[in-house]
């Protein structure tokens, strides 16, 4: 029976994690609109921001284009557009023909195969 070998080429790498990490960004526009009663610490936040909403606008530009940057990093993503089925189908395959593979090894080493005997 023939077989047929197939190349796999490598998987493109992997984004940097820093791609996916908006947090910081977030909470730098959060702490920003926080309100901040610098007079007296012990009395409670007044209702005025630390920020002039248009001072936001560059912030929440940054913050828009993090996430743009995350989203094209995602559909870059080899097999994304996959179904988890589809995924899951494709493991249980791999699975089944690893155990095959090392069920043919297991043969082939309690056969005598190479012990110089023959």
């Amino acid at each position: 029976m023939p077989t047929t070998t197939t190349t796999h080429s490598p998987p493109p790498p992997l984004p940097p994690p820093q791609t996916f990490d908006i947090l910081p960004t977030l909470t730098h526009i959060l702490t920003l609109l926080l309100p901040t009663n610098t007079n007296n610490p012990s009395s409670p936040p007044t209702n005025n921001p630390t920020v002039d909403p248009k001072d936001l606008i560059p912030e929440l530009n940054a913050l828009k284009l993090k996430i743009q940057k995350a989203r094209q990093a995602i559909a870059g993503l080899p097999d994304v557009e996959r179904s988890v089925e589809e995924q899951e189908g494709e493991i249980e395959w791999l699975v089944r023909r690893v155990k095959g593979g090392r069920d043919v090894l297991r043969a082939l080493g309690e056969g005598g195969v190479g012990d110089g005997t023959g």
